[in-house]
Order: structure tokens, then sequence, then C-alpha cells
């Protein structure tokens, strides 16, 4: 699976939606290789957790005239000691509102399949691309 924005997120990132980067909580969340994710997803119900979510932290929303886009980044993250038995495949970033049904996928990003071992699992943001980005 490629990365992608979700709809409901790129809808919610531009002006008058109903997501603010710089001040709503904003999680990731490791998923399964194995998962059937969509663009058209508005819940994180579909996105079974692997491990505990993490809080984005030091979030940058940057204006690349050079590329025409706008770019969306963050601290690099850590999962720690993640239990062992499963194969993180994607990364959903979502806006986090009381429970999965309640929160909106803003993102998903195809990483390297990874099985899990209890060991910590890291993402880094690319430095020109952050964790996404939306095209102007």
């Amino acid at each position: 699976m490629a990365s992608f924005v979700t709809n409901a997120g790129a809808d919610g990132l531009t002006s008058g939606g109903t997501i603010t980067w710089a001040s709503d909580t904003i999680k990731a969340r490791l998923v399964a290789s194995s998962a059937t994710l969509n663009k058209d997803d508005t819940t994180m119900t579909p996105y079974t957790a692997i491990g505990t979510d993490q809080t984005l932290g030091t979030k940058t929303k940057t204006k690349d005239t050079t590329n025409d886009r706008i770019v969306f980044s963050a601290a690099a993250l850590t999962w720690t000691a993640v239990a062992g038995g499963s194969t993180v495949g994607n990364v959903a970033i979502f806006k986090f509102v009381t429970n999965d049904a309640g929160s909106t996928p803003i993102a998903v990003i195809d990483v390297t399949d990874t099985a899990t071992n209890g060991g910590d699992l890291t993402l880094t943001p690319d430095a020109t691309n952050g964790f996404f980005y939306l095209q102007e």
C-alpha cells in the first residue's frame, strides 16, 4: 500500500476545516500490514492499534513554495516495548477525539513491514516532506 492523505483529513486541514494541526491532539498509531485502509475512511474504527498510540509533539506546518505544497511534520515518534506477534505495515496519523469512532484519520504512512518483538519502533519524519504534505 502506498502512503496517502485521507479525504476526511485533507478536508479537515484545509481552510475552514475541523482539524487544527497546531492545537488539536494529533496522534500516530501503528497498524498491521494486513489492514485494509482507504482514503474514504472517516473514523479510526478500521485502524486496530498495535502498541500504544503516540501523541505528536513539536508539530509544524510549513508552506513549501518551491514545491507548491504544505508540509506537516512533528518530532520523531517512538513506540516503546511493542509486544511481539504483529507485523506493522502502516502508521496512521489522526485527530484524536474521545475514542476511535470520534477520531478522524488524516494520513496513512506506508512503512517497511516490521515484525514486533518487544523492542522499540521509531518513526522519523522526512527532512523535506515531513510526515505528509498537501499539494497546493
